[in-house]
Order: structure tokens, then sequence, then C-alpha cells
């Protein structure tokens, strides 16, 4: 099956999780400003509940400075999102690990294998810049903040023509022109923030 077909294949299948999402337990109560310190049991089923229990359970779990709370064996990697409030926790494959490392450590992530990774962030996250990876002035750009959603990494020849706008409806690009662009896939619709461009 060429990598074009796979996608395809893995965006529908992608999709098909929003039914599963809008009835997922998160995991902890209140929203976030509510949770404040969390215990280590907590702060586990808040990094489980970003993804599915099949791929969750027996994923390793991160806090925020990166202690190993849980070690797995399935090859995911679940992290408890960023303190204090603790707003986007996220599961990721070992593509996407390696793509945050990029991130995290701002040098080029380059997708030489041509292979697809997959991210969930079911509980939410928080406001992001669509268009530049780095910018946190809110008066520049389209910004968006997705509630459940799943993340691809493919090689950017294969975004073909997906909307590069956030509130176009369905999956889109985030970031494209640069070496972090991936495809954002919302399970719920995505609400334009107050002051989105």
């Amino acid at each position: 099956m060429n990598i074009t077909r796979r996608l395809g294949t893995c965006l529908a299948l992608l999709c098909s999780a929003s039914a599963y999402a809008g009835h997922h337990e998160s995991g902890h109560t209140g929203d976030a400003a509510e949770i404040g310190a969390l215990t280590t049991e907590q702060k586990i089923g808040l990094a489980k509940a970003a993804a599915p229990p099949n791929v969750s359970d027996e994923a390793r779990i991160l806090d925020a400075d990166n202690t190993v709370l849980q070690e797995g064996d399935n090859g995911w990697t679940c992290m408890v999102g960023t303190p204090p409030n603790y707003e986007n926790p996220m599961c990721v494959d070992a593509v996407w690990l390696g793509w945050l490392d990029s991130y995290m450590n701002k040098t080029p992530y380059k997708n030489d294998t041509r292979a697809i990774g997959f991210s969930y962030m079911l509980v939410g996250d928080i406001p992001v810049d669509n268009d530049d990876p780095f910018n946190t002035d809110e008066d520049k750009n389209t910004w968006v903040q997705e509630g459940p959603h799943l993340m691809l990494l493919v090689p950017q020849g294969l975004f073909g023509d997906l909307p590069r706008d956030p509130y176009a409806g369905g999956p889109y690009v985030m970031w494209e022109g640069s070496e972090y662009a991936h495809i954002m896939v919302p399970l719920e619709k995505t609400t334009p923030l107050i002051y989105a461009k």
C-alpha cells in the first residue's frame, strides 16, 4: 500500500474516533483552573486521558519535568501537560517523540524516513498560533484552541489541498512552511477565539 493510500486510510480511521472522544472519561474532575497541585495518581490519570485506553493503559507516563511516573512497553509515551493547569496532556508514538524533541530544543525536524506519526490530545490544548510555532503574541497571525483532537506527522508533500485555516472545518495544516508542520484532526467543531484573525 503506498503512503498516500495509507494516509487516506489513517485519516478515515482517526476521524471515526470522534464518537469515542465525546464519551471519553477524562480521568480528572473540574476544569483546569481547579486542578492545582496533582498527586502522582492524578497526573497518571490525566496523562492517560489524552488517548484511548488501548493506547494509554500500557504507555510510559512522563511528568512535566520528564520524570517517569509509570513505565510502559507499548511504544507510546503520554505526558501530563504543562503546569500549573495541565491543560494539554498528550500521548505520542516514537515518531512524534522525535518531533517533540526537535521542537522543544528548536532544532530542525526532518522526517527522512517518510514515517507517519500519531499523537492524541483528547483532553484538548491551550491556545496556539496556527501560523508560527514560536509566536506568543496573540495580536499576530491566526490563533486556535482545539478541544479533543489528533495530530498526524506525514511528509509535507502529502499535505495536498488540506485547508491551512483551522476554522475551515475538518483536518487542517498547522505551522506550514516550518519543519514542524503537521496535520490537525479536530474531533469537535473548532470555535474561533475572540482574538482569532
